[in-house]
């Protein structure tokens, strides 16, 4: 369903990976992302798979494919935290010449984000409602994480986001509610929209 929806949406809609998720096939028309799975380990209180995360960084190494970017391994809703991680983990993935991300969280701005690294907007729904323009007027490229509804596509949409990710998007297949919200953001993106970011579904 995803490969044939970034059809239909010519390259707009992409996988982004996790531990979780494994290593599942990539196509040469299809974009995707490695997330590091840290929020997710947290959010279900145990251990993050470090060796999960390197397992999709080497299947993909292997492949000879090259993702948008990868999420640095990060500390979710601890900015001093993230800040140790990043620059702990950025000398080894800046081997792989991908581009990378940092995942930004409450209390950090865009001076935190090295210059030729994208942001990654975790972190609160508060702190991205409040402070994803800042970084999307003062870094490179940004991607915000967890986006579901149809107000949120379309308001980080007229921002100037570069992509965005959401789960479930096709859980419930074509009649569920999160399918209906991307149909109805693609729907008004054609409508005069002329650039739109590209969507990861969360692939868990």
């Amino acid at each position: 369903m995803i490969p044939w929806m970034c059809g239909v949406t010519g390259g707009r809609v992409g996988l982004m990976m996790s531990p979780e998720s494994g290593c599942p096939k990539t196509y040469p028309f299809l974009p995707f992302a490695i997330d590091n799975g840290r929020f997710q380990a947290v959010r279900q209180q145990r251990e993050w798979d470090e060796r999960g995360f390197f397992r999709i960084v080497e299947k993909i190494k292997d492949d000879e494919t090259t993702p948008l970017f990868i999420v640095v391994p990060d500390v979710p809703m601890d900015a001093d935290g993230t800040r140790k991680e990043f620059d702990r983990w950025c000398p080894r993935l800046e081997d792989l010449n991908w581009p990378l991300a940092m995942a930004v969280q409450d209390g950090m701005t865009p001076d935190d984000v090295p210059d030729g690294i994208m942001a990654f907007i975790g972190g609160t729904t508060a702190f991205k409602q409040e402070k994803a323009c800042d970084f999307i007027d003062q870094c490179s490229f940004v991607h915000v994480g967890r986006v579901n509804s149809f107000r949120d596509l379309k308001s980080y949409d007229l921002l100037g986001a570069g992509s965005v990710d959401g789960s479930g998007f096709f859980r419930e297949g074509y009649s569920g509610r999160n399918f209906q919200n991307l149909r109805r953001y693609f729907d008004w993106t054609e409508r005069g929209r002329n650039v739109s970011p590209t969507l990861f579904e969360k692939y868990q």
